[in-house]
């Protein structure tokens, strides 16, 4: 009882994680053999850091609450508008949106961030039941705004007894 686990940083690629033979180095350029940095992985708790164009980290993790300006510029490529369909707010105009919260515990990550608009992000975290979220095929987050509950419970799908199985009947 009270062991504390030791916090270690390895730098690797992806190859060496998977199989291969380049070595990983510690934070202080240490080298370490790929066999040694894989036995760590598969006992971490592993952080993954994916770096962008100039060496940007991609995935903070816990660590940060906003998004740093890399995440930002990936963000307006993939999102050309707010999220919310059928919202045409430019995406340089949107706010960067924790997906499923940072509060909650959701990361500073790059795929669990989106785009919306500031009236959309605002009604997200007041109205979170009247939002629907999925994903694309292309792995982009698509938000659709949902009637009120009470309104979905009162009414149902046009033509039925009842409300929706599918929350996506109602955003039409």
């Amino acid at each position: 009882g009270g062991h504390k686990a030791s916090k270690v940083t390895v730098i690797c690629d992806l190859d060496t994680l998977t199989g291969g033979n380049a070595p990983a180095r510690l934070t202080d350029g240490t080298p370490i053999p790929a066999a040694q940095a894989r036995r760590i992985a598969l006992t971490a708790g592993v952080s993954p850091l994916l770096l962008g164009r100039g060496n940007t980290p991609l995935y903070l993790g816990y660590r940060e609450r906003f998004a740093s300006a890399a995440q930002r510029q990936v963000l307006e490529t993939l999102y050309p508008s707010c999220a919310v369909r059928g919202c045409e707010m430019p995406g340089t105009l949107c706010e960067v949106d924790h997906v499923h919260g940072w509060a909650l515990g959701s990361p500073t990550d790059i795929d669990q961030l989106a785009l919306t608009c500031g009236w959309h992000n605002r009604f997200k975290h007041t109205s979170p039941d009247q939002i629907h979220i999925t994903k694309d095929p292309d792995g982009r987050y698509v938000y659709r705004l949902l009637p009120p509950a009470d309104a979905r419970a009162a009414t149902g799908p046009p033509g039925g007894t009842g409300p929706p199985d599918d929350p996506l009947d109602w955003a039409a």
